[in-house]
């Protein structure tokens, strides 16, 4: 499933792209993210114009019925890693889940976050491709977690409004 999720902000690029990378970001987002038990900043460095980091989530949302014998609690966790080139003004993300290694393979995704400036304003263009190979479920699932990963970037939407108007 292909998405793309856009976000205007009254902010130049500059402070909008600050923000994104502000070592306080994960912390001012965490508390708007109702579906979150917890987001831990594992890492974020800056090395030679590419900003590194990963973010740490695990997932406090309602298991539905039929997919209680399949979910564990454990497997509502991932790692979203992302590298974004400062010149480029784009990131490049994925999503590993918190699964054995070897289920990882019916779950996928990753995309790429842009800023882009527009007028004395900024834009976002996050697009993604999101798959999960479980036949019967998979249309759904997909679906409930499309909806969350769209709360998800809203909420960051507006942590960075907040931030950016700080700088």
């Amino acid at each position: 499933m292909h998405f793309e999720i856009v976000h205007e902000f009254d902010i130049p690029l500059d402070a909008v792209e600050l923000a994104v990378l502000s070592p306080d970001l994960a912390e001012k987002l965490a508390p708007r993210l109702a579906n979150i038990e917890t987001l831990e900043q594992k890492s974020h460095e800056l090395n030679g114009g590419v900003f590194d980091r990963v973010w740490s989530y695990r997932a406090n949302v309602k298991i539905p019925g039929f997919a209680k014998p399949y979910v564990t609690p454990e497997m509502l966790g991932w790692d979203e890693q992302s590298s974004y080139n400062l010149e480029k003004h784009r990131a490049e993300w994925s999503i590993v889940p918190h699964v054995k290694p070897s289920w990882r393979k019916f779950f996928k995704a990753n995309g790429t976050y842009t800023l882009v400036a527009k007028g004395e304003g900024t834009e976002r263009i996050i697009k993604g491709d999101l798959s999960l190979a479980v036949p019967l479920v998979r249309k759904v699932a997909e679906r409930m977690i499309l909806n969350e990963v769209k709360k998800t970037f809203e909420a960051e939407a507006e942590t960075l409004r907040d931030l950016a108007t700080l700088v």
